[in-house]
């Protein structure tokens, strides 16, 4: 009788997570549905048509090309015109992946809504499985409760759900980080033909999603290093073969992952245009002893497959090094702030979850208080006992660690791949609090504890509909919500040229036949706008007056939020000529809190 009221309990947990996730995923659609392309959607959709339909990959290499391809799949069936594959952008420009992709989608004659549309609905995978997962895994390591919870926090999250509807490696990394992560640990436990197949496998779906899943490659080699050596007999001997194994996972994972993927991808890339490309975009790398190899296999026959993965890991990491330029708390660089992701991920994120985070450290600092001696010893025992916890407690501190020390300061969805861990190790201290609770018999501040815990996720709900469908510009109460978050931050924290089409829809409804707009995005505004703009930079008018003496737009315009913003910084900032002058004005209207519309007569 228990055995079957155990396994009805079982399916409906089940299908109120399937529920979850479906309404998620609802959500998803819905405030994707309006809509532009963003700026990194670009690039991606050009590049992922290219190589289904050329299997060359000579655009956007700096990319994995798996979510591409994803995304890609549909507008196989829609019968894009092909013109933009005689033009420059394909034929002689090296990596002219912008141009490219905005000529096929806006340019050529093809419908841009249907390929928005078509696009973004398989990216949606990514989130539909990260979900599952992460719901199995804290299942497996907590409970039921602690599985509803993680699944909650996930899936109603506002960051999660931005970024799962665009066609970017953001969502995707989170994907196969969590994946490899889970699939590694259950090859530790268990040490079988099958789990090191899988775990190799995944490792490798990973590496296809976003080049900083790289560091996989460390992270593994220090978990096996470290489980290896707290095991209790043949400590190096059992570091030393989970070391191997590991490798293993590596080798299965490259050779029979990304090699034959990168191969398909390279297959009718001319060699000798793989290998001028791949040296002119190495020119200015720094160490020539990693470039050279690259550019020396370029051409090299099924070596040039592994030649185009390695471009794309240097280019990041040059990137990387070079930094981004941003505006953060009223200052413009490129150099970063070390403060920048610990804030942006405070200001992002809703206070509810920052009050369920903050009651699992308190409960699971509490169960921590032992002398040094007996905290190293309690130290063993949970890398012994609990690999999954500490894997997952190393990633955020490997992940954390190098995010801070970054120059590329974008935004807080570089810091999505951490998500899956902190949500999974929050809902687990959440549920054991609960357990603890009923063991000790506190009937009352059980009720209590279930009370608070209900009312912070319901909020946390809430704030999730409360932003619909402007998921990418949530910010917390902490800065004013989502109305005060651009004098913190923009990029793709809040602008991300996601709203050119409510913006051209709101010109039309106004029935303005001219507006000076400096936009910030690669979709096409002459698209939508037709004629009804002209275009706007922060040199064109050098204040107020010289706007109201030479405007054609009867006074009408309008500023991203990302320039009006990143126009601005310290006072002594070289560039005297930007949008300082509109502080002194208010915004007729904000379109979907990214793009600002003044009228100045």
């Amino acid at each position: 009788m228990r055995s079957q009221d155990e396994s009805k309990l079982g399916r409906n947990i089940k299908v109120f997570a399937a529920v979850i996730i479906s309404v998620a995923v609802v959500l998803a659609i819905a405030s994707a549905w309006d809509d532009s392309i963003i700026v990194d959607e670009i690039p991606h959709i050009g590049a992922g048509y290219s190589y289904l339909v050329k299997q060359d990959m000579r655009l956007n290499p700096e990319h994995p090309p798996l979510a591409k391809d994803l995304a890609a799949i549909p507008l196989l069936f829609a019968n894009l015109k092909q013109d933009v594959f005689q033009s420059e952008f394909w034929q002689t420009d090296i990596n002219g992946q912008w141009n490219f992709g905005r000529r096929l989608i806006y340019n050529s004659g093809n419908d841009a809504d249907l390929i928005k549309h078509l696009v973004k609905l398989p990216m949606l995978l990514f989130f539909v499985l990260s979900a599952i997962l992460i719901f199995k895994w804290a299942r497996q390591l907590y409970g039921n409760t602690a599985a509803i919870i993680a699944l909650l926090l996930f899936a109603f999250s506002s960051t999660v759900i931005a970024h799962s509807r665009f066609v970017t490696t953001d969502i995707p990394a989170l994907f196969g980080i969590l994946l490899a992560t889970y699939y590694f640990i259950e090859h530790i436990k268990t040490s079988s033909h099958k789990s090191l197949f899988i775990a190799g496998l995944a490792f490798g779906i990973a590496l296809l999603l976003k080049f900083s899943t790289f560091l996989l490659v460390p992270y593994f080699i220090l978990l096996a290093v470290m489980y290896g050596l707290i095991h209790v007999h043949n400590k190096f001997r059992t570091a030393g073969q989970l070391i191997w194994c590991t490798i293993k996972v590596f080798i299965i994972g490259f050779v029979l992952v990304v090699w034959p993927v990168y191969y398909f991808h390279t297959y009718n890339y001319p060699p000798e245009r793989q290998h001028a490309d791949t040296r002119q975009l190495l020119s200015s790398y720094g160490n020539r002893n990693f470039a050279d190899p690259v550019v020396w296999a370029s051409d090299k026959p099924v070596l040039r497959a592994a030649a185009q993965y390695g471009l794309g890991l240097l280019m990041v990491n040059q990137r990387a090094i070079g930094g981004n330029t941003t505006y953060f708390l009223g200052e413009v660089t490129r150099f970063g702030w070390r403060s920048y992701f610990p804030i942006v991920y405070f200001i992002k994120e809703p206070l509810a979850w920052w009050g369920l985070a903050l009651i699992a450290i308190i409960f699971a600092a509490s169960r921590w208080r032992y002398p040094i001696r007996e905290t190293i010893n309690r130290g063993y025992h949970m890398v012994r006992n609990y690999p999954a916890e500490f894997a997952m407690l190393l990633w955020l501190l490997i992940y954390w660690g190098l995010s801070v020390s970054s120059t590329l300061n974008i935004g807080v969805r570089h810091l999505l791949p951490t998500f899956p861990f902190a949500i999974i190790l929050t809902s687990g201290q959440i549920s054991k609090i609960g357990s603890t609770l009923k063991v000790l018999d506190y009937k009352k501040l059980l009720i209590t504890y279930y009370l608070l815990l209900t009312t912070l996720l319901s909020w946390y709900i809430y704030e999730n509909l409360r932003v619909f469908p402007y998921y990418i510009t949530y910010f917390n109460q902490t800065v004013g919500g989502t109305s005060g978050g651009y004098k913190y931050v923009v990029d793709s924290n809040l602008d991300w040229g996601q709203d050119l089409v409510r913006f051209s829809n709101w010109v039309k409804e106004e029935d303005i036949s001219k507006i000076e707009f400096d936009y910030f995005g690669w979709a096409d505004p002459s698209y939508y706008l037709k004629d009804r703009y002209l275009w706007l930079n922060s040199t064109k008018f050098s204040d107020a007056q010289d706007f109201k003496t030479r405007n054609q737009s009867d006074g009408w315009l309008a500023v991203s939020a990302t320039f009006l913003q990143g126009s601005q910084g310290p006072e002594d900032m070289p560039n005297k000529i930007n949008y300082l002058w509109l502080n002194s004005y208010e915004p007729t209207t904000i379109i979907g809190n990214s793009i600002f519309v003044y009228r100045i007569r």
